[in-house]
């Protein structure tokens, strides 16, 4: 009988679909509608993770992701993207599936970046060196990617304790902080009371980046309503631009890949003032204005991905002044 290495590999490496519920239990979510549209999204994530472990790069792979719900599959694809960063460090030979992929699907590419960085941080890998290896405009995903998991599976520490990575110098530990956003929404199952007040447990030079994580999810994830919007601008007071920024750094990705949905337009209704198209539009321009060094070295000061953010806030900034 031969072997089906691909189950053993999902079997080895594979997550459970209820690792979500086990953070909830502990930290006394209740259950609702939110937490269940937050559930369907980590399972996707984590179905995507576990079809590629199994499937690998294979004919089978893509239709399985494109069989996703449309405002799930770009959570499919992340997770996906994570599973053949894993079997490019775990498996000899070939080591180019996750660039494969990318080169392949490029309307994921940021989405695909999140996985990587997700599996640098399951694996402990040298943060330099893997960053080398990402163009300049993607590799600051990555990290957000690392943050978002340090956030969910080391909450203890990074979001109580409040810690960051010793590895994380620099812009990374700016982009770890957009990612630990991120995990916040899910962690506290989008309870913007409990959100605000982790945030503001948080130095105020860490909650721009912590805010503007929080508003990506919650445009990217579908659940809640417009008062639960408008609750969380509220909760973040003078640093609305940066939910905004969150909001449209959402909207481009799912603009991309043609899954906008009518969630993702309130949302950005909500927090930018615009369509999800308009905003995605928004994004697109000023990276058209931007000139990309591909060799740009990983720990500069001021990378070029801060620059592309840096365009968006202000567009909201300017908004805000004139509104």
């Amino acid at each position: 009988m031969i072997p089906n290495f691909g189950s053993l590999r999902r079997s080895i490496f594979g997550i459970s679909t209820e690792v979500m519920d086990s953070c909830w239990q502990e930290l006394n979510v209740p259950d609702s509608h939110t937490r269940q549209q937050l559930r369907e999204s980590s399972s996707a994530f984590i179905n995507g993770y576990n079809i590629a472990l199994e499937a690998g790069l294979s004919e089978k792979l893509i239709p399985k992701l494109k069989a996703f719900d449309r405002h799930l599959i770009g959570f499919a694809y992340t997770g996906a993207a994570m599973g053949l960063a894993m079997l490019d460090h775990i498996l000899p030979g070939y080591q180019h599936r996750f660039q494969q992929f990318v080169d392949e699907n490029s309307e994921y590419t940021s989405s695909a970046h999140i996985g990587a960085g997700l599996v640098l941080a399951v694996l402990k890998r040298d943060v330099e060196k893997s960053l080398s290896q990402m163009i300049p405009m993607q590799r600051w995903w990555a990290i957000e990617g690392f943050g978002f998991h340090s956030g969910i599976f080391n909450w203890k520490s990074s979001v109580y304790k409040q810690i960051v990575p010793r590895q994380l110098t620099g812009y990374a530990s700016r982009a770890f902080d957009q990612g630990l956003g991120r995990s916040l929404w899910s962690l506290y199952g989008a309870d913007i009371k409990r959100i605000a007040e982790q945030v503001q447990s948080f130095p105020q030079s860490r909650c721009g980046d912590l805010w503007s994580g929080i508003a990506f999810a919650s445009t990217y994830t579908c659940g809640v309503n417009e008062e639960t919007l408008q609750n969380l601008k509220e909760a973040a007071g003078d640093d609305t631009s940066y939910l905004a920024l969150g909001a449209a750094l959402a909207a481009n990705p799912l603009y991309l890949a043609n899954c906008i949905v009518d969630h993702t337009n309130l949302a950005c209704s909500v927090l930018c003032g615009m369509s999800a198209e308009e905003v995605a539009k928004l994004t697109l321009k000023i990276i058209q204005g931007l000139t990309v060094d591909e060799q740009e070295a990983v720990f500069v000061d001021q990378p070029i991905y801060e620059t592309y953010r840096e365009g968006i806030r202000t567009q909201f900034i300017k908004k805000i002044v004139t509104a």
